[in-house]
C-alpha cells in the first residue's frame, strides 16, 4: 500500500502521518487489495480540512471532513472511509453468497 501525504498551507508532521497510517492499517484488514492512498490536509483561516482518497483494484473511495482541529478532521474522514469500505465489503460478501445460493438452488431443481 502506497500512501501519499499532501499539506496545503500546513506542514504534514510525523504525528499526522502515524495517526493516519494506524487507521489505514486497520482498514487493510478487510480491504486487502489497497493500491494507493492519498491524504490531503489543508488549513484555511480557522478551518482544518482533511481529504482521504483510497484506491483498490475494483473501486475508489473518497472522504473529506472539516473541523477546527486537524486530528478531528482526519479522524472523521477516516471514519467516513471505513463506513464506505465496510458497506462495499458487505455488498461483495452478499453477492458471493447470493451466487452460491443460486447455484445450490439450481442444482436441487435439476
Amino acid at each position: 500500500m502506497k500512501v501519499n501525504f499532501t499539506g496545503r498551507h500546513v506542514e504534514v508532521t510525523d504525528a499526522l502521518r502515524s495517526f493516519s497510517q494506524e487507521r489505514l492499517d486497520k482498514m487493510a484488514a478487510y480491504l486487502d487489495d489497497i493500491i494507493d492512498v492519498h491524504v490531503t490536509v489543508s488549513v484555511e483561516k480557522h478551518r482544518h480540512n482533511a481529504e482521504v482518497s483510497l484506491k483498490t483494484r475494483t473501486s475508489d473511495f473518497l472522504a473529506s471532513a472539516e473541523t477546527d482541529d486537524m486530528y478531528a478532521s482526519l479522524a472523521q474522514a477516516m471514519e467516513k472511509l471505513e463506513t464506505q469500505a465496510h458497506k462495499y465489503a458487505g455488498k461483495r460478501q452478499a453477492s458471493v453468497k447470493l451466487v452460491s445460493k443460486e447455484e445450490v438452488v439450481g442444482a436441487v431443481e435439476e
